[in-house]
């Protein structure tokens, strides 16, 4: 029997709740952190009504990613929901496991600049992942995040500063459960 993720259900529940617009614009993001013992690269992209995704971890002892393609809808009152398949893979598992992801998504410009937040879920280990990004309008911004599976859990908080007019971004920030320090790198064209 699967576990219930108490933390998404809430996370979709605000984004549900919240008075915000949908988030939908074609772009293209890729953000890259390094830690000591850790390395992540995130892809993640959308055009018309299409989008698609992929991740890859190397962590102490191990690696894991995944890739997905999503058919997006606005959905009045909630959001962009988009829904489609994924494959994973990782170091304790042979091959390529087929799943199913959803992804609920928000953006509200702010009289101080904008909120962003995000809550997914894959069927392939009950993996799930929850981002409140809160930014100035004018290249700083702040991201809470939180995620787990059967396998992980870990909560993050970051710092980015976006370099100068460009898609570029310098982040640092801390993951509490590994107790380490990160840096990294983001290319935003949203």
């Amino acid at each position: 029997m699967r576990k219930v993720s108490w933390p998404l259900i809430g996370a979709i529940g605000s984004l549900i709740l919240g008075a915000v617009s949908p988030a939908s614009a074609d772009g293209t993001f890729f953000q890259f952190d390094l830690a000591s013992d850790t390395s992540d690269v995130v892809l993640a992209g959308t055009r018309g009504v299409l989008s698609f995704g992929a991740n890859y971890s190397d962590y102490e002892g191990g690696w894991s990613a995944n890739a997905y393609l999503s058919r997006d809808f606005a959905v009045d009152g909630i959001g962009t929901v988009k829904v489609g398949p994924i494959l994973g893979a990782n170091a304790t598992r042979d091959g390529l496991v087929l799943g199913a992801k959803l992804i609920a998504e928000r953006y509200q410009p702010t009289e101080f600049g904008f909120l962003f937040v995000s809550g997914q879920y894959s069927t392939i280990e009950n993996d799930w992942f929850a981002l409140a990004q809160v930014g100035n309008g004018e290249g700083l911004s702040v991201d809470l995040t939180a995620g787990g599976s059967e396998t992980y859990s870990e909560r993050s908080i970051a710092l980015n500063y976006r370099l100068g007019d460009g898609p570029v971004g310098l982040r640092t920030g801390y993951r509490f459960e590994a107790k380490e320090v990160f840096v990294g790198l983001s290319v935003n064209t949203y």
